[in-house]
């Protein structure tokens, strides 16, 4: 599975395009969001904190469903049946694959907090730097699971329209647009529950000195499940259609 997950770097090497995508526009949006709007002192500062967390996940989320679903194009190409003659099986596979889209993730995350404390001014405890980087990163694995399993399943023509939707869809009903309070009622209800809202609420709570939930918490382990086990059967069912069974 290593030597797999070699492999897919150096491919990711190859695709400059994608994390530019992942990183210039969050960006640019985290800049617009927190310096037009004519805020000062403490609401400026809340601001600028709570929508770095938003845009950092808001960017890793993308570069990650972006770079899953590309297993079209392993369809497309053949990288399937050639994947299906080696010794690596599927849960494997789809470890592996998600491993390497989590190097797309660190990526947005390191270049919004760095945006953040250099034109915001916002200003952190050293540890809080060291549990929210990490928790951006290494909490949007489920969405890579996510990004592969709708890249195994759909198709060529629908995987783009699908992964947009899904990623608007996640990301404004679980608030990484405007917080849920802002939203009606039945949709911060729902939201509370999605797998986005969870990832970015453990980070939010270190940034204003609390700790992750144990709510929060569960939430994104069930989501990681769920995703997982989807990408898994659709790296099934897309093996045995190249093998035409």
């Amino acid at each position: 599975m290593f030597a797999y997950v070699r492999l897919e770097l150096r491919r990711l090497g190859r695709m400059p395009g994608l994390l530019i995508f992942a990183v210039l526009m969050p960006l640019l949006s985290y800049l617009l969001f927190t310096n037009l709007h004519g805020l000062t002192g403490q609401d400026k500062d809340v601001a600028a904190t709570y929508t770095m967390v938003s845009m950092a996940g808001y960017g890793a989320i993308g570069a990650l469903l972006n770079y899953a679903s590309g297993v079209v194009v392993d369809r497309s190409i053949g990288w399937m049946r050639q994947l299906r003659l080696t010794p690596l099986s599927p849960v494997r596979v789809v470890v592996g694959k998600g491993l390497t889209a989590m190097a797309t993730a660190i990526v947005p995350v390191v270049a919004l907090c760095a945006a953040a404390a250099a034109v915001n001014g916002v200003r952190l405890g050293v540890g809080q730097w060291l549990a929210i980087v990490p928790l951006l990163w290494f909490g949007s694995l489920p969405f890579a699971l996510l990004g592969l399993g709708m890249g195994y399943l759909a198709t060529a023509q629908t995987v783009q329209p699908l992964n947009l939707l899904v990623y608007l869809g996640m990301s404004i009903v679980g608030g990484l647009w405007l917080p849920l309070d802002a939203l009606p009622g039945w949709v911060a209800a729902v939201g509370r529950w999605l797998p986005t809202h969870a990832y970015a609420d453990m980070s939010w709570q270190v940034a204003f000195g609390g700790a992750p939930t144990g709510t929060d918490v569960l939430t994104l382990a069930a989501w990681l499940v769920a995703f997982t086990a989807l990408a898994v059967a659709g790296f099934r069912r897309s093996v045995r259609s190249t093998a035409g069974l």
